[in-house]
């Protein structure tokens, strides 16, 4: 595990934080334009990061059958943080705040804040499989997700924004030019290569405007924002690996270490869709974007806490 690359991405991610902080406090950055850079981010750059994370590798049946297996676990990893979130908030007592608590803990930052971890651990290899985690991320929550937020509000989950939507449509355009070999031209791949790397950087920045206006004596003094921080970046991850180091899951695709694969990915932080349905199902949005931001904003130094610990684990 090559700890001076993470520690030089993990700092990078919270400097492009504090960047947005500082942006919004002298005035560059407003609410709309804070509000309209994240629906860029979301729906122009984030289908050229899911799909060109899988198409610039060269094509390997054994990649492919790799990534399967990346997706069932994928599965599997949704499923038992769901359980977690489940056992560990149950006794929050305003229904608004455990939903959000619950999503939260669930639903992981795997594209924005993952793919860099990704690659500075496993290189352009990471990344690809990240893709394939990535098509359980947005089944998950444009299912178990809007039941979640939308419990108690008489909402019904739509199959197609399910199946169809800006997470699952380009995973699907990826695999298909990757499973078909399709060459496409240098100017497309740049294009594409250029939008993918607009997202990290502006979505953090996003979230360090975020940050700068909420008043951040009631950000950093909620004792339920610590605890939800303590459980979903750094109790959660950790009993993953001991779990998966009691199930001997390690080298199961190739040029990966499953086991720190996965830990990785549940010890991201809360998924920026978070707020997001807070705010479309009206369930305390102020409340879920001071989870998002604490968490996001803590994140960096959490997972080198994490990965350190899960390197004596595994």
């Amino acid at each position: 595990m090559n700890f001076s690359t993470l520690i030089s991405t993990s700092l990078s991610l919270f400097l492009l934080i504090v960047i947005g902080f500082l942006l919004r406090k002298i005035g560059i950055m407003d609410e709309a334009f804070t509000k309209k850079l994240s629906g860029f981010v979301a729906k122009a750059a984030q289908p050229f990061l899911i799909a060109y994370s899988i198409i610039k590798l060269d094509y390997s049946a054994e990649n492919l059958k790799n990534g399967f297996i990346v997706l069932g676990f994928g599965v599997l990893a949704h499923l038992f943080m769901a359980l977690v979130a489940l056992l560990a908030f149950f006794r929050i007592g305003d229904a608004d705040e455990k939903k959000i608590h619950e999503y939260a803990c669930t639903f992981s930052n795997c594209a924005f804040v993952g793919y860099p971890i990704l690659n500075a651990l496993f290189g352009e290899i990471g990344l690809f499989y990240g893709a394939f985690y990535v098509i359980v991320y947005n089944l998950g929550v444009w299912s178990y997700g809007v039941a979640l937020m939308a419990r108690g509000k008489g909402v019904k989950i739509s199959l197609r924004k399910m199946l169809l939507n800006l997470g699952t449509i380009p995973c699907a355009i990826g695999l298909g030019i990757y499973i078909a070999r399709i060459p496409l031209p240098d100017f497309l791949l740049s294009l594409m290569d250029n939008m993918a790397g607009l997202c990290t950087p502006l979505s953090l920045i996003v979230t360090g405007s975020l940050v700068a206006a909420m008043p951040l004596r009631r950000l950093f003094t909620n004792p339920k924002l610590y605890y939800f921080c303590a459980v979903k970046l750094i109790a959660l991850p950790l009993v993953s690996a001991i779990i998966l180091r009691f199930l001997g899951i390690s080298e199961l695709v190739a040029g990966v270490n499953l086991a720190v694969f996965l830990t990785v990915m549940i010890a991201l932080p809360p998924a920026a869709f978070t707020s997001l349905f807070a705010d479309m199902y009206d369930v305390k949005p102020s409340y879920a974007a001071q989870l998002v931001s604490l968490g996001t904003m803590l994140s960096p130094f959490t997972i080198l806490l994490v990965m350190k610990i899960t390197e004596l684990i595994l």
